[in-house]
């Protein structure tokens, strides 16, 4: 929507401009106005991205995960191109079990940006490798032999599976980041709970509760029962 009112803004000052100034120079000037106020008025209205329901740039991470969450979108798409053209229902399959493991991981990015260094390993290490591997498929698929193609089909399923392996390792250690540092600020209640006498697994007394008065006529009626004096 930015940019459709950039451009008619553009249009209009544009227009404005040539009927102004008149001439060559004015059709510069309104040419010059023209981009000028489409591509500003398309930045400034354009909404701002978020990454774990918080705006991008107010994050530590948020432009390095941006980066790399585009770069894993490519990747994505890539591989779908390729994805289309693989005749093997098998290898097919795979294919897209890997574009399933590689969106998961762009999930857990947009809502953990702090993890994207598991997806910029994935990327970094095996991006250029997997698409490089579907294109020697794809050309043995299309132009070799029965054996051949056997052979590579073989060994394309070995890789495709290898590859969402690594994927789904890098997801875990993303998501595990995470369960530690939630183990570790469970932890850390609890130790201030008992610094303030609560015990985390006893129900908390009622409140305006004795508990020592109540404990003290507790014992008393038990040694009165007992005859005791």
């Amino acid at each position: 929507m930015g940019y459709v009112l950039g451009a008619f803004l553009g249009v209009v000052a544009g227009a404005a401009c040539i009927v102004a100034v008149g001439g060559v120079v004015g059709i510069v000037a309104g040419l010059a106005a023209a981009a000028l106020l489409y591509v500003g008025v398309g930045q400034l209205l354009k909404p701002e991205r978020k990454l774990g329901g918080v705006v991008a740039s107010m994050l530590p991470d948020g432009e390095a995960a941006t980066e790399r969450i585009d770069a894993a979108r490519e990747l994505d798409r890539q591989i779908g191109r390729r994805r289309a053209k693989i005749c093997d229902a098998q290898v097919g399959r795979e294919t897209e079990d890997l574009q399933h493991d590689i969106q998961a991981l762009i999930a857990c990015v947009e809502e953990q940006p702090a993890t994207y260094r598991r997806l910029a390993h994935f990327l970094s290490t095996y991006g250029e490798q997997c698409v490089r591997m579907l294109d020697g498929y794809l050309s043995v698929e299309r132009l070799a032999t029965p054996e051949l193609v056997h052979g590579a089909r073989e060994d394309a399923i070995e890789a495709l599976c290898a590859l969402q392996g690594a994927a789904q390792g890098e997801l875990a250690r993303a998501t595990g980041s995470k369960a530690a540092d939630l183990e570790a600020s469970s932890e850390a209640i609890k130790r201030l709970m008992e610094m303030d006498g609560y015990r985390p697994d006893e129900p908390a007394a009622p409140d305006g509760a004795d508990v020592k008065g109540d404990t003290d006529t507790a014992a008393g009626a038990a040694r009165a029962g007992r005859g005791e004096r």
